[in-house]
């Protein structure tokens, strides 16, 4: 009797599992936000700010592909956003950054990007760009980012002038 047992017990359970799954993107426990790269505005969730203050301190807005979860941006490569750049030396928390407009930067190292979206035909390193947070306490913050970006194939090319590319959301504080 156990052996059968068992074995429906399994079955209820991937009945159960499959049920619950609706097949809408997760935004896990972060924020969201919307990037507009040539005109063409794709979702992103999950979005979270970690940042380190003092001297080498630093901010990164990170978040992953609402639409495209399961599927690489370049081959071997997730989708999603990565803005980084310096944290203000006289700010102490993430409330100080309201108001504020920070640049962000582009390593260009290894399989590093600011934007990486399926269907935006590479990944783009940034030139020139800036996040404005608009609003932050201790939980949040809500911001907005421009700049101009190099489109990299992930084949060796890229792209002979920059791209335009903005966007906006809000960014949990915590984890990414």
């Amino acid at each position: 009797m156990r052996p059968v047992f068992a074995a429906l017990l399994g079955l209820a359970l991937v009945v159960a599992t499959l049920a619950c799954a609706d097949g809408s993107p997760s935004t896990g426990s972060g924020g969201t936000a919307s990037v507009t790269i040539e005109g063409t505005r794709f979702e992103v969730g999950d979005v979270h700010l970690v940042y380190e203050t003092g001297t080498d301190g630093y901010f990164r807005i990170a978040g992953d592909d609402a639409a495209h979860q399961q599927e690489d941006c370049l081959p071997g490569l997730a989708g999603g956003i990565a803005l980084y750049g310096d944290w203000p030396p006289d700010a102490t928390t993430p409330a100080d950054l309201a108001g504020r407009e920070l640049p962000f930067e582009f390593s260009g190292d290894g399989d590093d990007f600011n934007l990486c979206l399926v269907g935006s035909n590479g990944l783009l390193g940034v030139e020139n760009g800036t996040v404005r947070f608009t609003a932050a306490d201790e939980n949040t913050v809500s911001f907005s980012f421009t700049g101009d970006f190099i489109r990299y194939d992930g084949k060796g090319g890229e792209s002979t002038g920059t791209i335009t590319a903005s966007g906006a959301g809000k960014a949990v504080v915590g984890d990414d």
